[in-house]
């Protein structure tokens, strides 16, 4: 048996966790740059405020209902993911992350157990450590459990668990739901369903397999099989590394001078080196793009990216760095207004698998050497670990590079972001007592 946990509204729940004055009140959290809708409170979605939504276009309307409107708060949202998942699995140690606010959890080991009530005890626990609400659905496979934790997350009767197993129970759900509602199934491959009248979930799973098979390939075969209860997905409890890695923002004001956008770029690239010795990779290639906003009319536009081969793989800062400053230095153009910057590392490579080039100069050997002999002494591979150290224990960015830059004026807006509570000190919150 599986069970698909999801984090309420997660952005807006993890934001009513440090302020209580927001609960019950309609609340939205905008996306980068405060450019649209990402998240809704129930209330909020009740006064039909859509989702993805402009900001500007919907700004009086939430000024007029008196919405409360949040930047995301990424570092906030991040910490608050690792502390639900470390409190699920005290409770159940086999899981899988699916993505910031889902987890698949593997019940195998819980047999004879009353499934329902240990996750309904699961919830309650993880509402009591992190302050945020879930709901759970259980099914024998992924697909089925994606639709049991919509019903549990949508009827109240159910209180946030629903355990959906009856064959008869499975049908009368998948008939009232739209195919496009199944995991895999977007609106475009629904149209083309629709042309075979294929228009519920019930539809699919009552269409003979060896059509299932012709029209949608053995992708569509695998969900045909899931509904009817024969496991295809198995559960990915090791992330599989990722085949390349990209970090990009939209500046929060038009930029036009190179140091702006060196910056811009030094910063993404650490970040794109860090990803990458978190996941115990090195890169071969950094790719570096720039672009202008071709919506606005008045500036002229330019876009460019150049790749560098890298001359050694590596997943250190100051070589990726410095490698994005020669590749930006190739693209760049005066006299232009760039909306965004971008960095992309690719031809990963597992980092214990790295070979060393035959003409390395004696930094890189010694680097290579003294991770496997000595992995807290004072060399370049170890730096990378302490600064690695640093980051997690006292901030994202505590230590960073000096190209980086200080005042960062091109990060992107986030006018009405709330403290990042959990991970830096100078925003831990505060308890008067009186």
């Amino acid at each position: 048996m599986l069970g698909l946990i999801d984090s309420n509204n997660f952005y807006v729940s993890c934001e009513r966790v440090f302020d209580p004055k927001l609960e019950k009140r309609p609340v939205v959290v905008l996306s980068n740059n405060d450019g649209c809708i990402v998240a809704r409170s129930e209330e909020a979605k009740a006064m039909g405020i859509p989702m993805g939504a402009p900001y500007f276009k919907v700004k009086s309307l939430l000024e007029r209902q008196q919405v409360e409107v949040l930047s995301s708060n990424y570092h906030l949202y991040g910490s608050m993911a690792r502390r639900v998942v470390d409190t699920i699995q005290e409770v159940v140690p086999e899981l899988e992350i699916y993505s910031v606010d889902e987890q698949f959890l593997d019940f195998s080991s819980f047999s004879g157990q009353d499934l329902s009530e240990l996750s309904r005890t699961l919830r309650t626990r993880v509402l009591r450590h992190t302050g945020i609400p879930t709901s759970i659905g259980l099914a024998k496979t992924k697909t089925l459990a994606k639709l049991a934790n919509r019903l549990a997350k949508k009827n109240r009767v159910h209180k946030g668990v629903y355990l959906l197993e009856d064959t008869r129970l499975i049908r009368k759900y998948l008939s009232l739901s739209p195919v496009s509602d199944l995991w895999g199934i977007g609106s475009r491959y629904a149209a083309r369903l629709a042309k075979h009248n294929i228009i519920t979930a019930l539809d699919l799973y009552d269409a003979p397999s060896m059509w299932v098979k012709k029209e949608m390939t053995i992708v569509g075969l695998r969900l045909w099989h899931e509904l009817h209860g024969t496991p295809c997905l198995s559960l990915e409890q090791v992330q599989k590394p990722k085949k390349n890695i990209c970090t990009s923002r939209s500046f929060g004001k038009l930029q036009t001078s190179y140091s702006a956008l060196s910056e811009a770029a030094a910063h993404h690239a650490s970040c794109c080196a860090q990803k990458l010795r978190e996941q115990r990779s090195v890169a071969a290639f950094v790719n570096v793009f720039v672009q202008t906003n071709r919506h606005n009319e008045h500036h002229p536009q330019y876009r460019n990216s150049f790749t560098y081969p890298l001359p050694e793989t590596t997943n250190d800062t100051r070589h990726i760095v410095h490698y994005t400053e020669q590749a930006l230095q190739r693209i760049f153009r005066p006299n232009f207004y760039y909306q965004k910057c971008g960095v992309i590392v690719s031809g990963l490579t597992p980092e214990d698998n790295r070979q060393l080039a035959l003409f390395e100069n004696d930094e890189i050997v010694q680097e290579f050497s003294s991770s496997v002999a000595k992995p807290m002494a004072n060399t370049p591979c170890s730096l990378m670990k302490i600064m690695d150290e640093v980051n997690y224990r006292f901030g994202h960015n505590t230590l960073k590079l000096a190209s980086c830059g200080t005042k960062a004026d091109w990060h992107m807006r986030q006018a009405h972001r709330s403290p990042r509570y959990t991970t830096h000190w100078d925003e831990l919150p505060v308890v008067y007592c009186h």
